[in-house]
């Protein structure tokens, strides 16, 4: 919990009186720190020419405030001398110039201050927004639960409580008293309700000295019945004691940090490449935490309790973490509706929206699409996606990196706005030129190891102090020049890091801004948190409030505009069916199923053209989908995205192309090509075109998930596809195949529909249901012609009766033809007689015989050459036909038997294994 009330905050009322030629106003000190100067971002304006932009800090201490400095012009002067920083007591007046005077004041009141709104103790609603009014909601107030029976707190102004912040939710949670406690409810918020640390689920019980958080809000239940309430916006400190951190390889990567950030400070993470600032940054938010020490946030373990602060946390990496096709008001729009909790209304969510733009100068370019903005521009949407939800600890890995220097310092500069506006902002950077416009700056060296923490117009004099010697070589005039000095390869006379972190240990800057900053911390800390040892961070949750459906619908639309804006792409999957399916009207002739000019070598190679194009198709859509987003993913995972939700959304976009581009394919592909049978073999065609493309999405998303970067996702996408073409039965014949390759096949995208399309276009299924053709080639070869007539693609029936493409072109007439008639052989005239009278009758007989052989002779030899020809022309067609199906049956018959429906549920589960397989490789992208 945050930090309780000063001695003088228990008893009484800290204002500052400012005095000055227009007159007197008197202002409350309610925060822990407070910005006084002349720039309008400052808690405590005041509009003098002698008063610098951000003239002087106001923060709380034990004893009352304290008033420092931040190196104005014109300074602070107490007691007639200029002072650095002062500690205030009552009646203490300094001087800023000759026309502003400061006054301190302490007034006790006579009951604490609570801010209400309605009539009556049981009535009135209890404000605790972020707006810096007088008795505003970060002094502590009280609750008098005392005659009641119920609190309800949310957003709603109709709660009794009112929390006006965008992380709460509008019915956020109940108190209720049931017999003689007070018990808490959540009801269904979206960031959750908080008792001491843990999120509660059920209904819990409170006892005196609970802790409930709710947002960025603490409610203590006392022993009197009343709840201490305060508003850690603006107003969280951090704190790491004694960070280390080891790696696998047993090498640590932090060693021995320890810091203090107070609240509203902007502190610069600086040190050469490899010294740890990302691990740092990480560890102090908690992302990637340190393996021993302690993060503390007002107080609180934050490992032991990153749940109920990782709403507070704001994070913007190295990279974009908006989708570049969107407009400026579209990337807050989806963040926003994905972050804030699920009950916020379209006006609300855009009323934020509209205020981060105008708190980050992009008013103007609300409707620009962030592709087209600068580089600075898109790290300023970037931060806004983090602004929606106004967190109070803001950390940012090398913003600025990349930026020109005048844009560098529009970063830096709003940035330091940023902070004065009541965040504590830690920024890993390599741009030193404005680095004075930070509070503070730590400085890496090697290892992991804090070389230096304090004020950044202290660094180069502390470096120049205590290591002269080593860096007189070096004219050192800058931040940059240290950097030169104390790389040990261009300076071999240069420090080690284990003495940067021994001499900064026992410096005047590690003192004043650890050592005294963490002795206050001591009064925050509970005893049973405190300590030096390592912590195991708790699980970490998911938004309960935004339910997984809502989460899909929300980025299923994101993904459905992202498409809208990118119109190239968007056109280019749309036109790609219809330019590939283009090809068949060049590449194939339309009659190529036909029995009498097809080709079924060149209809079956057709048919696996196809599938492949349709599952290539379907690859290269996808293929970067995930990859592309990672930063993006990575994120909105750490604000409560959930994981089926993200894929789902992907999964059912590429449903809706692979719907349309499979009905687009099959309908040029029906245009170029006469593909045999009816609506219903239409119907099944698209079904398997369809689940093909579909197919082909899914390993797309696959890869996508798989690869490490972009540029690897094409060459993953040929590693697995070319296998799968290899071994789909379409270059070679599955049955030819080795016992591997069979096995291989089993898993191919392609070979599935391929033997659904080859199986529905109905080639060499009469072939397969001969019986003729189920027997053996002997057992075929000893059938009779009364048998052959009974077989459909057997005997001279192959050109009758069966429909394979091109049998037809084997066709001879001579298969047609009778069989040329054998001529009939003479009589023969019998035995001479011996009668001699007959002879003379048998002898003109003999000699018209005779004349009849020779006849018979010449007719014989014309038949035998007729008979031959018609034979052979006869037996070489049938045989070139029967050959023919032979050669395709024993090589593709598994294809021209195969099962549609068999085959549509093996590639049917090769998807769903696929789709099991992507969440848990794009979990391993998950930072936490």
């Amino acid at each position: 919990m945050s930090s309780p009330p000063d001695s003088l905050a228990q008893t009484g009322l800290s204002f500052l009186v400012i005095t000055t030629p227009e007159g007197s106003r008197k202002v409350p000190l309610t925060a822990e720190t407070l910005l006084l100067g002349r720039h309008p971002t400052c808690d405590i304006v005041i509009e003098e020419t002698v008063v610098s932009g951000r003239h002087a800090r106001l923060e709380r201490r034990l004893e009352g405030y304290e008033i420092i400095d931040l190196h104005s012009s014109n300074g602070l002067v107490y007691d007639g001398q200029r002072v650095q920083q002062h500690n205030l007591c009552n009646g203490d007046v300094l001087n800023i110039g000759n026309r502003v005077t400061l006054g301190y004041q302490v007034v006790i009141p006579d009951q604490p201050a609570t801010r209400q709104n309605g009539q009556g103790d049981s009535g009135k609603t209890i404000l605790l927004g972020d707006d810096p009014l007088p008795l505003a909601s970060t002094q502590p107030a009280i609750l008098d639960l005392r005659g009641r029976q119920a609190l309800t707190i949310g957003r709603d102004p109709q709660n009794e409580l009112v929390i006006d912040h965008p992380t709460v939710s509008r019915c956020h949670s109940r108190v209720e008293r049931k017999d003689g406690s007070f018990v808490i409810t959540d009801l269904g918020s979206t960031n959750g309700t908080f008792v001491n640390g843990k999120q509660i689920a059920a209904p819990f019980i409170l006892r005196t000295g609970d802790t409930i958080r709710i947002g960025s809000h603490l409610l203590v239940l006392n022993i009197d019945e009343t709840l201490v309430q305060t508003n850690e916006v603006g107003n969280l400190r951090l704190d790491a004691l004694n960070l280390t951190k080891l790696v696998k390889s047993g090498a640590k990567v932090l060693n021995g940090v320890s810091v203090s950030i107070m609240p509203r400070e902007f502190v610069a993470v600086l040190g050469p490449s490899g010294s740890g600032k990302s691990t740092l940054l990480d560890a102090l938010n908690g992302l990637r935490p340190a393996t021993g020490g302690t993060v503390m946030v007002n107080g609180v373990d934050l490992y032991r309790n990153f749940n109920a602060y990782h709403s507070e946390i704001g994070y913007v990496p190295q990279k974009n973490i908006i989708h570049e096709e969107l407009t400026v008001a579209q990337s807050l729009d989806f963040a926003a509706q994905l972050r804030m909790p699920a009950d916020t209304r379209p006006q609300e969510r855009q009323q934020r929206i509209t205020e981060v733009l105008a708190e980050l100068g992009l008013t103007q370019r609300r409707d620009v699409p962030v592709k087209n903005l600068s580089g600075g521009q898109q790290r300023r949407v970037c931060i806004g996606v983090e602004l929606l939800t106004k967190p109070s600890l803001f950390f940012l890995d090398e913003a600025t990196s990349g930026l020109d220097p005048g844009t560098e310092t529009d970063m830096m500069e709003l940035l330091r706005q940023l902070a004065d506006q009541g965040r504590t902002i830690l920024l890993i950077t390599h741009a030193t030129q404005n680095v004075a416009l930070c509070d503070l700056v730590i400085y890496m060296a090697e290892g992991g190891r804090v070389a230096y923490f304090g004020p950044p117009e202290e660094l180069v004099p502390y470096f120049l102090e205590n290591f002269a010697e080593c860096l007189a070589p070096f004219q050192i005039r800058d931040i940059t020049g240290i950097y030169r000095a104390l790389d040990r390869e261009k300076n071999p006379q240069a420090p080690t890091a284990m003495q940067l972190q021994e001499t900064y240990l026992a410096s005047p800057q590690y003192r004043q801004y650890v050592l005294e900053r963490q002795q206050s911390l001591q009064e925050m800390v509970k005893p049973k948190t405190s300590g030096l040892r390592p912590k195991i961070p708790q699980k970490r949750v998911m938004n309960r409030g935004i339910s997984p459906w809502r989460q899909f619908l929300i980025l299923l639309r994101r993904n459905i505009a992202i498409l809208q804006q990118d119109v190239g792409s968007f056109g280019l999957i749309l036109l790609t069916p219809v330019l590939l399916g283009m090809l068949d009207f060049i590449a194939w002739d339309r009659n190529i199923f036909n029995t009498d000019t097809g080709n079924a070598a060149q209809g079956m190679t057709m048919l696996f053209v196809s599938a492949l194009i349709a599952v290539l198709i379907g690859e290269l859509t996808t293929m970067r989908d995930l990859v592309k987003e990672v930063e993006v993913y990575r994120r909105e995972r750490m604000v409560g995205l959930q994981l089926i939700p993200y894929i789902a959304s992907k999964v059912s976009l590429a449903l809706i192309f692979a719907a349309y581009q499979g009905a687009v394919f099959l309908l040029v592909k029906k245009l170029a090509v006469d593909i045999p049978g009816g609506w219903d073999v239409v119907g099944q065609m698209y079904f398997t075109f369809a689940l093909a493309t579909f197919g082909g999405m899914v390993m797309g998303l696959l890869v996508s998930a798989l690869a490490p970067n972009q540029n690897m996702a094409p060459l993953l996408s040929i590693l697995l596809l070319v296998p799968m073409i290899i071994f789909s039965g379409g270059i070679q014949p599955v049955s030819g195949m080795g016992g591997g390759a069979k096995l291989l096949s089993q898993v191919s995208v392609i070979r599935w529909p391929y033997e659904a399309l080859v199986s529905l276009s109905g080639m060499g299924r009469d072939l397969i249901q001969d019986p003729c053709w189920q027997k053996d080639g002997e057992a075929r070869k000893a059938l009779t012609t009364a048998e052959l007539q009974t077989c459909q693609c057997l005997g001279a029936n192959v050109f009758r009766q069966c429909e394979f493409p091109g049998i037809r072109s084997r066709y001879n007439s001579a298969v047609d033809e009778l069989e040329p008639v054998k001529p009939t052989k003479p009589a023969d005239p019998g035995d001479v007689p011996d009668d001699p009278a007959a002879f003379a009758t048998f002898r003109d007989t003999l000699r018209a015989y005779q004349d009849q052989m020779k006849t018979y002779q010449d007719q014989i030899t014309a038949w035998q050459d007729k008979f031959t020809d018609w034979q052979q022309r006869r037996s070489r067609s049938i045989n070139e036909a029967e050959g023919l199906l032979d050669t395709f049956r024993k090589d593709h018959g598994s294809l021209f038997a195969a099962n549609v429906v068999a085959s549509w549920r093996h590639l049917g589960l090769l998807i769903l294994g696929m789709l099991i397989a992507v969440p848990f490789l794009q979990k391993r992208r998950d930072m936490v």
